[in-house]
């Protein structure tokens, strides 16, 4: 590869944006060496699907290897997984919460706290959601069934299919949200335990469930930040909405400018 065939020109050639997405923290038999990072390709696919190039961040505690990282990035997406330690928000464990990732947490937790400060585009999807209001200083149910009085099942998988359309979510008309699907009322597969319970700040609630269970947040202000409790990854083969999603994140991924330098030291 020629010298001075940088990365911008590259992007602006062939008209891509790379997206960077935190992984798994996955130990895997099958593997020699058995830890892994990994995420599952349903998601890498949607992305491909757009035209948008996947980045996968592993999981590692290097704030440097990090900052470099998310310096690469043009968006942000955080995908699903196990549950966000509640310690993170200032409570103690219940009894329903259920495996939990530290090194994960930390991890995620450290690049949206800089995707959000850094104006980086975010798409977060189910944990993703929860990890962005963490984030942003709010709070979650640790477990559905036994907190919210009187809430549907949400957690439909294993006993459905990942893309079994178990509920409706109510959209705010006039949301960015809305806007993307163009309609505001959606069905939506299910495949949680947990969910955002107090609101962090510059998040604004934009659609929940029919038993009032918050189902995606977006930001307040004018960064394109959107996050949704349901899986559009496994949707967007039968939903144009959902393949809308995915389309209009590689679209602000792709107007946002090229960071031509490193900020230098990123703030803890």
């Amino acid at each position: 590869m020629d010298s001075h065939f940088s990365g911008q020109k590259f992007r602006s050639e062939a008209g891509r944006v790379l997206i960077g997405i935190p992984a798994y923290a996955h130990a895997c038999d099958a593997l020699l060496g058995r830890d892994s990072a990994a995420v599952p390709n349903t998601y890498i696919d949607a992305l491909v699907q757009v035209g948008a190039s996947p980045l996968i961040i592993p999981v590692v505690g290097d704030q440097d290897l990090l900052a470099h990282l998310i310096n690469l990035v043009d968006g942000l997406m955080l995908i699903g997984g196990p549950d966000v330690d509640p310690v993170h928000y200032g409570e103690t464990a219940h009894p329903g919460l259920r495996q939990i990732t530290p090194s994960r947490d930390r991890m995620e937790l450290r690049l949206t706290v800089w995707a959000l400060q850094a104006q980086i585009p975010i798409l977060a999807i189910c944990r993703g959601i929860q990890v962005l209001n963490v984030a942003a200083g709010g709070c979650l149910w640790q477990d559905i069934a036994s907190q919210v009085p009187n809430a549907r099942k949400h957690d439909q998988h294993p006993d459905y299919r990942e893309d079994h359309l178990a509920h409706p979510v109510q959209i705010a008309p006039g949301s960015r949200l809305a806007g993307i699907c163009r309609q505001t009322r959606i069905d939506v597969n299910s495949l949680h335990h947990q969910a955002i319970s107090q609101v962090g700040q510059g998040l604004a609630v934009v659609a929940r469930a029919d038993d009032g269970i918050i189902e995606a947040v977006e930001s307040s202000g004018e960064q394109w930040v959107l996050g949704v409790q349901w899986h559009p990854e496994w949707l967007v083969a039968r939903s144009k909405a959902m393949l809308a999603l995915f389309s209009a994140f590689r679209d602000a991924c792709h107007s946002r400018p090229a960071v031509a330098d490193s900020p230098g030291v990123w703030p803890e």
